[in-house]
């Protein structure tokens, strides 16, 4: 354990060593100087300040991207359906978080500030994550291993990413960080750590939901609170991992259950049942694994040198498990959305959820600058490190800052208006429209009034198969199958665009800004095959069709010649 002794006049660290213990707090004695104590805060406060400053620079001014405009649009859908009732969006279904989370606080935000205050929500939830990092290291490794660790989190380009990015990421990140604060105050010596210990589960569950991937994480979270107990021998750790383990599955369980099988639908779809490979309903594309490996040392290579430099000094210096279990464990964590993408040839969405594993591995870090910290008794070469370690955490920060504006996902300003402008004439609240990728861009931008149930995308329908009972608002429940056959309600999937495209079910369809899928392929087919569909226009690269007959009462109904 460090902490502050009075030599010579000055308050310099020294060293204390509890056997088994990881190297703690530190803490200044009672009777060093209040401008001392305030100052040593200092840092901390700089680092969440330029960390701000950094998503801030980042903030795309125009129009929301596709991912904010869902989220934030799904939410406002929501809050309508639950005070003025009209069936229920489908969301539960594709999306990868419980949209009656975070989309539905986005919407408020939006509502009360727009776009601008919605990614500042996310600036906040980033900079609370990189608090209570800070927090979990100091706990762990003591006051300036923290600083260390927080000012290297901070400066992540992909950190300043998901500050300034409208989606549920951020909001997820710093819950994960809650459960990782409880798991560390779970050893026998900590006050208040049965509490603690119970609030585990819980906040596992609430980081879940918001964001299905985070459940990758969960084994990391469970294993730092096992390893809090590693003084008392292998059998206790073994013993407090399964009973987290089980507690959070059954809470787990318990809450897909409760949600019903939309939801349990939804998580697997694009959580648990995941295929390698390319996966055209989810946009994912393959990847080779150099350039997974590339893409993650290139974003948080020096956190993850670090992290391993922390599992080596503890071999070396400490040696008992819990030194040498922790910072291997919170390294492995860096790697796991890498190794998921190995396993899955996709590099899809890794640019977000690398930096959850970079959380943990920033901890993990901090062990390498408290081990150096213990190992290096004289002062003057203590001070002088810790001026080399600042240093070279500003320097990472500044390098991988520069990378950000290259990895922030921002809206195509360009292909939108040029799209809206030739579309805009043609939608209005009594028709039914397919949008390949602009939908939401275009709902939440322009605050279109058109119902949730009047517009689709290209990566899930659900079709109400005619004469079945089934209706486009979803308030008649029945079975929604890939393939018509008897029984089935509703068609989803490739089935399902055929089906709604050959019944004239849309009155427009584009495929502007299309996901690149394979029901992309069978979407443009079916049109091609059904009479009454001309072309509209190929701004933006892509093809609008229009139901002819449904534009009838216009002057003048384009004819497929003169619009091709």
């Amino acid at each position: 354990m460090f902490h502050f002794v009075r030599h010579g006049g000055d308050f310099v660290t020294a060293v204390t060593h509890t056997p088994g213990i990881a190297p703690a707090e530190d803490a200044p004695a009672e009777d060093a100087p209040a401008g001392w104590r305030v100052a040593r805060w200092v840092p901390l406060a700089l680092i969440l300040a330029a960390q701000a400053v950094l998503s801030a620079r980042l903030f795309h001014l125009g129009i929301a991207s596709d991912d904010e405009a869902r989220y934030i649009y799904s939410g406002h859908e929501l809050i309508s359906e639950l005070w003025h009732g009209g069936g229920s969006p489908y969301y539960e279904t594709y999306m990868s978080g419980a949209p009656v989370i975070y989309p539905i606080l986005a919407a408020m935000v939006d509502h009360v500030g727009g776009l601008v205050a919605v990614r500042l929500m996310s600036t906040v939830f980033q900079l609370i994550a990189t608090g209570v990092l800070f927090a979990s290291a100091k706990h762990l490794t003591g006051h300036w291993p923290g600083v260390a660790a927080a000012g290297l989190f901070a400066g992540l380009g992909l950190t300043q990413d998901l500050g300034a990015y409208a989606t549920y990421d951020a909001m997820s990140l710093a819950l994960m960080a809650l459960a990782t604060f409880c798991a560390v105050h779970t050893a026998d010596g900590d006050d208040h750590a049965t509490r603690w210990l119970l609030l585990v589960p819980a906040a596992l569950v609430a980081t879940n939901a918001t964001k299905y991937v985070t459940i990758l994480f969960d084994p990391v979270v469970i294993g730092i609170a096992a390893l809090q107990v590693a003084d008392h021998g292998i059998r206790r750790v073994m013993r407090r991992l399964a009973t987290l383990a089980a507690s959070t599955g059954i809470v787990l369980g318990l809450a897909a259950l409760l949600a019903g099988g939309a939801y349990v639908k939804g998580i697997m779809f694009t959580t648990l049942d995941r295929q390698g490979g390319t996966q055209p309903a989810l946009g994912s594309v393959f990847t080779s694994g150099s350039a997974i490996v590339s893409e993650t040392w290139s974003w948080i290579g020096v956190v993850l040198v670090l992290g391993a430099a922390a599992t080596l000094l503890a071999l070396l210096v400490r040696r008992d498990v819990k030194s040498v279990a922790l910072p291997a464990l919170l390294t492995v964590a860096g790697l796991l959305v890498t190794a998921e993408a190995l396993h899955l040839h996709s590099a899809e969405s890794m640019r977000k959820h690398d930096d959850f594993g970079a959380w943990f591995t920033c901890i993990g870090a901090s062990y390498a600058f408290a081990y150096i910290q213990y190992l290096i008794r004289n002062g003057h070469v203590r001070h002088f490190l810790a001026t080399v370690a600042g240093v070279a955490v500003i320097l990472s920060g500044a390098y991988y800052s520069s990378q950000s504006a290259a990895t922030y996902e921002a809206a195509d300003d360009t292909t939108y208006l040029a799209a809206f402008s030739v579309l805009r004439p043609y939608i209005n609240d009594s028709g039914q429209y397919l949008f390949g990728g602009i939908d939401d861009e275009m709902l939440y931008t322009d605050h279109l009034s058109l119902p949730w149930y009047t517009y689709f995308d290209d990566i899930y329908i659900k079709y109400p198969i005619p004469g079945r009972g089934g209706d486009s608002h979803g308030r008649t429940p029945g079975r929604a199958c890939i393939v018509s056959r008897a029984g089935c309600m509703y068609l989803e999937g490739a089935a399902g665009y055929r089906a709604a495209i050959h019944a004239h079910w849309f009155t427009m369809i584009s495929m502007i800004a299309s996901h690149g899928i394979s029901q992309d392929i069978v979407i443009e087919q079916a049109v091609r095959q059904t009479r009454g569909y001309v072309l509209l226009t190929r701004v933006g690269g892509a093809p609008t069709w229009i139901y002819a007959p449904a534009y009838a009462h216009r002057a003048r109904t384009p004819a497929r010649a003169e619009l091709s």
